[in-house]
């Protein structure tokens, strides 16, 4: 009767060997229905998103549809196309109107720059005062005012005497370029305007501008 039982239980155990596990359960994707895999000992949907139909994503073992994938442009909304088989905003198709040349840029006129205490024209002033020569030529300005200014540095009058010899040092170049003397009056504002606070600000102070009249 022992050797009875062993062998029945042993023949119990085969059994179970041989039947494998219960499904869902599974060992191999042979233990799943056919399209199933086996996945973490579990029947499952998918594995990957290459056992998926198009459109779709394996998501924890089942395929869901993928947002915005679209095969043609007649599965997306208005304003929109497919493009990599995603719905995107539809490229501008609209054509950028051909710049129109109006001609050379309208001159202006510039600002001549001075050193300390002086009204004595370096380059830089000079090359100003032409360019703004040419550019009263150019535009036929009928009059322009100079007007000299200095740094707060100085007496007041003395500033004001600087500012004027500044103002009429560059009405002269003006007028041996070319200018009517006639056409252009000077005058100083001294220190009155400055608004340097140091060597930087104090250079923008000391000047000379244009004004059309």
């Amino acid at each position: 009767m022992r050797r009875l039982r062993e062998a029945f239980g042993t023949l119990f155990v085969i059994t179970l060997v041989a039947c494998g596990p219960t499904y869902p359960n599974c060992d191999e994707d042979d233990d799943c229905r056919d399209g199933e895999y086996c996945v973490d000992n579990q029947c499952q949907q998918c594995r990957t998103d290459s056992h998926c139909p198009a459109g779709q994503q394996c998501v924890g073992g089942r395929c869901e549809d993928i947002d915005g994938y679209c095969s043609s442009n007649a599965d997306c909304p208005d304003g929109q196309e497919c493009r990599g088989n995603r719905c995107v905003a539809e490229a501008s198709t609209n054509v950028s109107e051909p710049i129109t040349d109006t001609g050379p840029t309208q001159c202006e006129l510039r600002t001549v720059y001075f050193s300390f205490d002086s009204e004595e024209l370096d380059s830089s002033a000079r090359d100003a005062i032409s360019a703004n020569a040419r550019c009263v030529r150019d535009r036929s300005i009928a009059r322009v005012h100079l007007t000299g200014f200095t740094d707060p540095r100085g007496t007041e009058e003395y500033n004001l005497a600087l500012g004027d010899r500044r103002a009429r040092a560059v009405l002269q170049y003006m007028s041996s370029l070319g200018v009517e003397r006639g056409n252009l009056s000077a005058s100083s504002m001294g220190e009155e305007m400055s608004r340097g606070q140091d060597e930087a600000g104090f250079r923008n102070d000391r000047k000379v501008t244009f004004t059309e009249q």
